[in-house]
């Protein structure tokens, strides 16, 4: 807003008007030569003030344009970052939620093989009571069978003599039957 009051000012006055203003002659006043010298010279740098001011409110123009971008961009940075930031917390509530659902998965999982392996557990316990009991059993029975035929071979020895003697006493015995008859 400033640079175009500076500008309205330098459209003001041009050097063409500096270097053809006229003056009053008077008589004791200036001389016409050094009036008119110095009206060229001060035109000559009006010239240069002017151009310098143009490329100046130009670089003014340009700068405050750069300013406005820059702000624009700014604003897209900072909604980009926003988004950013939202999309980071529905992405870390997703997280939160697929792991929680995996914990829960697992420990489901975990459960599960843990009842599995309680229940095979029970399984090769009760296998092994029953094969312990199959054990005792087979071994009284052993035991009975074995106290058995230990009885009967015993009993068998003391029923029977060797067969030498009797033998011996059957031949006796049919000798004193010859000899007594």
């Amino acid at each position: 807003m400033e640079h175009k009051n500076l500008e309205s000012l330098a459209e003001k006055i041009s050097p063409t008007q500096i270097k053809n203003q006229e003056f009053k002659k008077v008589m004791l006043g200036y001389s016409p030569d050094e009036v008119i010298a110095f009206l060229d010279q001060t035109a000559k740098t009006w010239t240069q003030v002017q151009k310098r001011e143009k490329e100046l409110l130009h670089k003014i123009e340009s700068l405050n344009a750069e300013i406005s971008h820059l702000r624009q961009r700014e604003g897209e940075i900072n909604k980009i970052r926003q988004e950013a930031v939202k999309e980071a917390e529905v992405i870390k509530e997703s997280g939160a939620k697929e792991a929680e659902k995996l914990l829960k998965q697992v420990e489901e999982k975990a459960q599960e093989i843990r009842i599995k392996t309680e229940e095979w557990l029970a399984e090769v316990i009760n296998q092994v009571q029953e094969t312990e009991r199959q054990k005792t059993n087979f071994m009284t029975a052993f035991k009975s069978a074995l106290d058995g035929h230990y009885e009967l071979i015993k009993n068998d020895q003391e029923l029977s003599e060797p067969l030498t003697y009797q033998l011996d006493s059957f031949l006796k015995s049919v000798m004193q039957s010859s000899r007594t008859h």
